[in-house]
Formats: structure tokens, sequence, C-alpha cells
């Protein structure tokens, strides 16, 4: 008999969906549609946390032929890997599993590949993963333009200049250390058996991601079927799986357009989990997340704003309330950088 299937929140029609068709360029955008998309953006993120993005001009087979190369990545030996061990000054680079860890009572299981600049020469060499550059940096500038036009929509509904959060985010993945924007390759692997079964007295607890909020703007996130993906919707406090819509990009509130918006827009808590199944334990899962930050020099400003409709009472999380003694974008993202490497 077949396992029942998971109830998701696209199965039950909880997620907005955004369509970005007729939207221009990010260089030219057509006003009328950034403005409907910024009132769409504004009620889904307000009111859920998050939203599903189509027709956003992200080709799918961009995303696979980056998840194929990652999977390259991983298969090379540790020295190979070695080389390109994320670089702490600007970010940039491979993280193994356990580096980076939310959640400190169990064993992360997630491999990451950190883009932090498109310089070739920090990429894996062309005789290790031959076309890992060729298919990286493209997607890169997709997921950048798409965070422009998203942008530009936000700050319509804020009744600001669409200019003026672009001018905030003008130094996205430019390479010159001003800007902690990043793309991160992920890859969580197959689930080791022994954390499971009547014999493991001392089993390893696994997960694949704990829980946490990103520490930007706001973050756009392309995965695979593979599923897995869970978050606490506004003012929930229940952990729900988010579900599978291809060819779709989520995009959810990071902790800093929570503090913008005075918690208007709070910061979307998000874990991935371990999927049940022998099956599904045994096959990895591939994302790609697009960390939109803004500058570092950029000065966090408090929009006045009444929301319509009104967002669900929300308590944020201890490290958000810490936002309004932050006096700017740098000092944000240096603080929670260490905590998540400390």
């Amino acid at each position: 008999m077949a396992a029942p299937k998971e109830e998701t929140l696209l199965a039950r029609c909880e997620i907005p969906i955004i369509d970005l068709a007729h939207i221009g360029t990010e260089t030219c955008p057509m006003k009328s549609v950034v403005k409907r998309i910024g009132q769409q953006l504004f009620a889904a993120l307000s009111t859920k946390g998050l939203a599903m993005l189509v027709n956003h001009g992200v080709a799918e087979e961009k995303l696979k032929a980056v998840y194929a190369d990652l999977d390259n990545f991983c298969a090379l030996p540790e020295g190979c890997q070695a080389q390109y061990l994320r670089n702490p000054v600007n970010k940039h680079g491979y993280v193994r599993p356990g580096t980076e860890q939310f959640d400190n009572t169990k064993k992360e299981l997630r491999h990451s590949f950190n883009i932090t600049t498109l310089s070739a020469a920090a990429m894996p060499a062309q005789e290790e993963v031959p076309e890992f550059t060729k298919h990286t940096v493209p997607l890169a500038h997709d997921l950048t333009n798409l965070s422009r036009v998203l942008l530009q929509a936000l700050a319509s509904v804020f009744g600001l200049p669409t200019s003026a959060l672009l001018a905030c985010h003008s130094g996205m993945l430019k390479s010159d250390g001003n800007n902690p924007s990043c793309m991160q390759l992920l890859y969580y692997p197959p689930v080791p058996p022994e954390d499971k079964g009547p014999c493991c007295h001392d089993a390893i607890a696994y997960t694949r991601c704990g829980a946490h909020s990103d520490r930007c703007t706001f973050t756009l996130v392309a995965q695979d079927s593979e599923g897995g993906l869970e978050v606490k919707l506004n003012g929930s406090e229940k952990w729900q799986a988010v579900g599978h819509l291809p060819g779709a990009i989520l995009v959810q509130t990071g902790e800093l357009l929570a503090n913008w918006t005075s918690n208007l827009l709070p910061a979307m808590m998000h874990r991935v989990v371990i999927p049940d199944g022998t099956y599904a334990r045994a096959r990895g899962r591939h994302c790609v997340a697009f960390f939109c930050h803004p500058d570092e020099g950029a000065t966090i400003p408090t929009l006045a704003m009444a929301p319509t409709p009104a967002p669900p009472t929300f308590t944020p999380h201890t490290h958000i309330t810490l936002h309004h003694r932050l006096l700017n974008a740098a000092h944000h993202i240096q603080k929670r950088f260490r905590e998540t490497y400390a």
C-alpha cells in the first residue's frame, strides 16, 4: 500500500502565487505591473511570510545544470574540495557539512557552495568541474535581476521612488566587498541509516537544516521536488511543509526587511527536515538560494506605513528584537554571521 502523500501548504492553496508575466525587465519595468506585483507581494509577505513566483524568467534548465555541477563538486576528493573552502573575508566558497549549524542538538547534513563573486578565478577549476563557471554565472545574473525587479515592486508599495531600494542594494554580486549578497548552491545528501531503527540505541540525530530566519532583505529559493522545507507562517508556532510547485521560485522575508517595516513583514522562520520513508531518505535534495542584501554602508530605514489588511499578531524572535539597536546593515550581518558560525 502506497504511503499517504504529505499534506503541504501548496496542496491546501495556502501560499500566494504571484505571476510576474508582463512585468518587463529590471531596467525597463512596466510601472502598472510593478505596482500590482508590489501590492500582491506585500499582502503575501505580511499575512504568510512567503510567496511563490511564476513566469519569473529563470529557466529550469539552468537550475538543473547547476545542481549537476554541485553533485560533481561534492564527488571530488576532499583534498580538491579543500582548495575552495569558504573565504573568511568575502564568504565565497565551499562549506562542508557541520560547519554551519543552526541546530546544535543534531548533525546537519548539508553541502553548500557560496557564490559572492563571479570571478572565474574563485570558481572550481575547469579540469575539476568543467562547466561550473559557465552555468553558475548566468544563473547568478538571473537571480540578481529578479531581486532588482522585486525591490522596485516593494518600493512602489512603500510609497518610495522605484529606485530607492535599488540604490540600497546596488552592489549585489559586484565583488567589491561592499555587499554581502550571496547565491548559495545547496546539496543535502542521503541520510545515513544508523539514525533510525530499534537497534540504534546510540543513534546520531540528523537534520538537513535547523530552524532559522535569514539575515537579509529577502531570500529567493529554487528547489527540486524532493521536499523537506518547512515554515512557520506568520503568527503561527506550527511547522508546516511547503511542498513543490514545478518551475516556481519561493520568496520569503528576511530579518532586514522585517526591521525596515517594523515587523509588518516578519522574518520567515524555516527549516529543512529529514523526510519519512526509506526511499525518500535515500535520495539527495538540491536547492539554490539567493540572499538579497543591502550594501554594507546602507542605513536601515524605518518605514512609517499602515498595513492593509492588518497582519496577524507576531512576536519577534529574540535575535530580531535586537534590530532596533543596530545602526546599519553591516552591523546586523556581522552579528548574525558570528552566531551561525560560532
